[in-house]
């Protein structure tokens, strides 16, 4: 299967009466789905099931209608694993290098579009994107965000720690290559801005 250009996400409003949204982009696992009621968490299998899953999308059916004028918002948020384990001198399956190429463009289309990270102290849905256009401050570097969640990151003073590292820049200074690996054995990497 080849992957469409899609919007993993769809805004929809209630009216007290319908209880079936449709939504029309694949999902790897029911997992994947995010469904928010005025920006709720929904439960699968108590707020709602799922239905008529096929590789162009699928129906959300509630339990109970959405109220009137409610903000109905369904989004893709696809597991971030590696579920294929390729071995050297084994048969490569095309259909399953195929589906794992199709996670990795999900990934990509919802890191493009701004993947749901949660909500916010208000709570509204708060979308992650990749624009790093940073301001550096005294005590902290905020993100700007082109959705409007910015994000204000404590800046360390030391390089032991994951999060933002700040140091004086001078002729002395080692600073990490960027990209680089850090101390802390997660997996963090150096990002300069």
């Amino acid at each position: 299967m080849t992957t469409q250009v899609n919007i993993p996400y769809i805004e929809l409003e209630g009216d007290g009466t319908i209880t079936d949204f449709a939504f029309n982009y694949p999902i790897v696992e029911n997992v994947d789905l995010i469904v928010l009621v005025d920006g709720v968490l929904q439960i699968e299998y108590t707020s709602y099931t799922l239905d008529e899953l096929t590789e162009n999308g699928g129906e959300v059916i509630f339990t109970e209608a959405p109220a009137d004028g409610a903000s109905v918002l369904i989004l893709r948020r696809t597991t971030m694993t590696q579920n294929v384990d390729y071995e050297t001198d084994e048969p490569f399956q095309a259909e399953t290098h195929e589906w794992n190429l199709d996670k990795i463009t999900y990934i990509l289309q919802e890191l493009i579009t701004g993947a749901w990270g949660g909500v916010d102290a208000n709570g509204d849905p708060v979308y992650l994107t990749f624009d790093l256009d940073a301001d550096p401050d005294e005590y902290y570097v905020t993100v700007t965000n082109t959705g409007g969640t910015d994000a204000d990151l404590p800046m360390w003073t030391s390089n032991e720690y994951a999060g933002v590292y700040a140091a004086t820049v001078d002729e002395a200074a080692n600073i990490p290559a960027d990209e680089s690996a850090t101390t802390k054995p997660d997996g963090y990497i150096w990002i300069g801005i």
